[in-house]
């Protein structure tokens, strides 16, 4: 199969879907390397469309036909269709089918994986008024009112949160339970022994 590589006449001798699956593999290959390089050199988000703005973050953003995708069809149905056809001697019917298939589960693999890459970016924002009339444990101990901060460890939109807090009374010893009664606009919790 190497041979066809260099050898175009040999390539078009065996027929033109064996041509075309030769150049649909060296182009997609070709692209899709190069796509990779750009993303690991100048960053992962290189799909540009100058007529669709969107945050890189949400899943609003993904799409099924992206670049890459696109490439890794090419690349896929080209090489599995070569082999077929070379290789194992099949039929160009068959040799059709499996390129298609393989293409197809190459580019379900690459947008698989952009999807995914793309939820790691995400952030996760978070609502610290839905910790007020919570229980947490004091994970620093927090002085008197008026006399410094300390932390505490609250539920805090669903997510364990350790955050900044002050007491509105007396000292609150590690490890001791708390009520949040309030949030500052510093995002500092006030919180009162739930004793």
């Amino acid at each position: 199969m190497l041979d066809l590589l260099f050898d175009w006449q040999a390539a078009f001798s065996m027929g033109t879907d064996v041509a075309v699956y030769l150049i649909m593999a060296l182009t997609g290959t070709t692209f899709f390397v190069l796509r990779l390089l750009l993303a690991l050199f100048f960053g992962a988000d290189t799909d540009v469309d100058p007529d669709i703005s969107h945050d890189a973050g949400s899943d609003s953003s993904f799409g099924f036909f992206s670049l890459l995708s696109i490439l890794a069809f090419f690349m896929g149905s080209g090489w599995m269709g070569l082999t077929c056809r070379v290789d194992w001697d099949m039929n160009g019917l068959a040799s059709a089918a499996a390129a298609a298939a393989f293409g197809f589960g190459m580019m379900m693999l690459a947008s698989g994986l952009m999807f995914t890459a793309r939820k790691l970016n995400r952030t996760i924002d978070y609502d610290l008024n839905t910790a007020v009339g919570r229980t947490a444990r004091v994970y620093m101990t927090i002085p008197k009112q008026g006399a410094g901060r300390g932390q505490v460890e609250v539920d805090v939109s669903g997510r364990r949160k350790v955050l900044e807090a002050i007491s509105n009374g007396e000292k609150l010893d590690q490890f001791s339970s708390v009520r949040v009664v309030e949030v500052r606009d510093d995002q500092t919790l006030v919180v009162e022994s739930a004793d």
